[in-house]
Formats: structure tokens, sequence, C-alpha cells
């Protein structure tokens, strides 16, 4: 039996550029994406300002509809405010469903020109009275801080009239306050490194030392004690549902593709399971699983249940932790439009590839993720193909959704 009683929420992921909208069309409720200027990831690849309508367009003509949300939510200057105006008129003018705002000047910008904002996490909001204050001044949306208790959270929303929650459920952890940190800034001595205009360096991703200076004694000792593990609440769908909040938010503007389309639809599962009433112990092993095949620093569930403990620290590896790689296979020799299929030359030594498998296809610019649906070897239909350090190089022909040139290169992802 379903779960209809509940509003559904808006699962909401990031989306640095073409690539990663295409490749998550189908399975998300809304993205939030960047131009150049004034966001919280200067460093992803972005889109273009002129690229509004047509990724609103996009967007909107998708099956299911998307919602757009630009992120203006950097901290802004004056000599700024006359191209962030331009930047939120043609934001309005395309039709982009909201801007995410923390400066109260992108906030005012934003209703002098009737554009919907959401309230980023970087205003920190942590009670009821400031939630009721943007609510007040028109927020369509606020994404709470966070610091903040499943229980608190739900108490929050229970006092809001009109205005939506959202809330981050999965991906990188910052240890400051909602990602409002000064530490990169200041180890660089430069405002253009600051976290808070979207240019962090990730100083607390790295060995520290840390000394108590009364017992002349150290405490940490080239270890990675800043490196908070990612968030991670797949298991906890019933829980965040129950809590009233309105969007789940995925983290992961500079992530790859395929990462956020691994994310994506493991959260698109887990939620649609919960309303249709087959969200098991089973199906929550499956999706972590997938989820632990990505790039990740190992999970925790943030503040939601405690606050974090050293166990929510990754203090021995930095970067990624995932048992598993993209490793090279080989290459496309030639592709037949007409039977939608590629002839691929095996070039890795040691291979093993069968019906099921995801591969990836790195073109010029871009690359796509398929399934393996069937494979042909030596003329014959297999389920499963294997090449040993012996044996000299195969050939294996495989159907593909997509049209792909000779030379794109193919990848699988597996354990190191």
């Amino acid at each position: 039996m379903g779960n209809n009683s509940k509003i559904q929420p808006e699962l909401l992921v990031p989306a640095q550029d073409w690539n990663t909208l295409k490749i998550i069309r189908g399975s998300t409720d809304a993205v939030y994406f960047g131009v150049e200027n004034y966001n919280m990831r200067a460093k992803a690849r972005n889109f273009k300002q002129e690229e509004l309508f047509e990724i609103s367009e996009y967007c909107h003509n998708s099956k299911p509809r998307i919602n757009a949300y630009l992120c203006t939510n950097i901290l802004i200057y004056d000599s700024e405010l006359q191209d962030l105006e331009s930047l939120i008129a043609d934001a309005k003018d395309a039709n982009i469903d909201a801007i995410i705002a923390y400066d109260l000047a992108s906030i005012k910008i934003a209703k002098r020109h009737n554009m919907n904002f959401h309230v980023s996490t970087q205003a920190n909001i942590s009670n009821i009275e400031s939630a009721k204050f943007y609510e007040d001044l028109g927020a369509e949306r606020i994404v709470l801080a966070r610091e903040l208790s499943l229980k608190q959270i739900a108490e929050i929303k229970a006092h809001l009239k009109k205005t939506k929650i959202e809330c981050f459920v999965h991906g990188s952890m910052c240890t400051s306050i909602s990602g409002r940190c000064y530490f990169s800034a200041t180890i660089t001595d430069s405002e253009e490194y600051s976290a808070n205009r979207g240019n962090c360096i990730q100083p607390c991703r790295r060995e520290w030392r840390l000394v108590d200076d009364e017992n002349n004694e150290f405490i940490y000792d080239g270890r990675l004690f800043l490196n908070a593990k990612d968030l991670c609440m797949i298991e906890y769908i019933p829980e965040l549902i129950n809590a009233n909040i309105d969007a789940f938010k995925i983290e992961g503007r500079m992530k790859d593709p395929l990462y956020v389309k691994t994310v994506t639809e493991c959260y698109r599962e887990a939620i649609d399971c919960y309303f249709n009433g087959t969200y098991s112990e089973d199906k929550v092993k499956k999706w972590l699983e997938s989820l632990s095949k990505v790039f990740n620093r190992g999970f925790h569930t943030g503040f939601f249940f405690h606050r974090p403990n050293v166990e929510d620290i990754e203090l021995e590896k930095r970067g990624n932790v995932s048992p598993y790689k993209k490793h090279y296979i080989g290459k496309i020799l030639s592709f037949h439009k007409k039977s939608m299929s590629a002839n691929i030359l095996v070039e890795k030594r040691e291979f093993f590839l069968k019906v099921g498998d995801q591969i990836i296809i790195s073109r010029k610019d871009s690359y796509n993720i398929e399934n393996v649906k069937k494979i042909i070897f030596r003329g014959e239909k297999v389920k499963k193909v294997i090449r040993r350090i012996k044996d000299n190089p195969i050939r294996i022909n495989l159907p593909l959704n997509k049209e792909y040139s000779s030379n794109d290169k193919i990848y699988i992802v597996s354990k190191i």
C-alpha cells in the first residue's frame, strides 16, 4: 500500500554543464546551476548567461518537467550590482523558475524583477524567527542550515504558512557553518579564494597538526581532522518525508555526470518506492552499493540525528575512498547506424564484461553511460566475455542507445 497522504518532495540535483543536464533528464524534478559569475562553484564548468533561454526551454519541455534554479548565492560587492541585475533580469525573461540567493542585494534585485527567490543555506537559517523573516520577505523557499536536527527542521516547517523548506540529503559536507568559511581566504591571504565567493581551495581536506598549547602536546599530528565524510540519507527517506521537507537537495556541482546520474537515480527510486509502498531494507542495501561506486569520502547522517563526532571525519584518506574506479577498456572501431551497434577493440589486458554492466563512452567533449544489453563475440550472442593477460586484443560488438564515432573511448567502473 502506498503513502499517498504525504506530499512528494521535489528532488533537486546539480548540473554544471549540458552533459550533466542531459544525463539526468527523466530522473529529477529540478536542477540548480550557475553561469560564469556569482555562484558558489566558480571552478565548475558552468553555463553561459546567453544560454539561459535554452536551459529554460530544455528543462520545461522535458517529461516530466524540470524546474530550473539559477545560483546567485555568493557575497556581492558594489561593483557587481549592475552586472548582477542584468543576470537576474535575463533569468526572469528566460522564465527561469527561481534564483538561489544569499546576499540581501540579490534578494532585493529579484523582488524588483518579480523573480522567485530561494534563500541559500549560506544564510544559515536555524530557527523559526529567521525562517519567518524570509517568509515575510517573500521567499518562495528557504534552504535550511545543515546544522539542524530532523526535529528542529520539522518544527520550523510547522510554523511556516506558505514558504517551502529545502534540505541537503546527499553530498559533501563542510566543517564550517553551512559553508560560510574564511579558512581558504585566510591561508591564501586573498578574497579571490574565498569560499564565500565560490572559489574555495578546500584546505580542510588537507592534513593538519593540532597542538594543545597548555600541555604542549599534539592532539592530531598530520591527520585529516577537518575532512568531513559525505552526507548520505538514502536509509532515512521515510523520516525525511515525515518531517514534511518540501525539497531534497543533492550536492555536487563539481562532480562528474556519472556521479550525478548515479546519485539522482538512487534517490529518485527511493522516493518513488516510498510512495508506492515498496521501500525496503533490501533496496536500501542496493542503493548504498550503487552510491559507494561513485566518488565519496565515506558516509554519515550529518546533524539530522546527532551532532557529528570524530567517527564522522575521514581521518586517513584524502579524496575518494570508493573501492571502485573507472578503467579504460578499449575504443570504438566503427559504428553502424542501421543496427545502432559499435564494433569495439578491447585493449585492456585483463578484461571481463557481462550483460547488465554499465560502460562509459567518452566522446570529444562529453561522455555517456550505457547499459550492456547484449554482447556479440566472434559472431555469437554471449552473456559475458573475458580477456586474459596472455590473450591477444579481442573485438566485440555492442548494441547502444546513441550514435558514436570511431576512436570514442570505452571505460568500465569496477573494484580496484
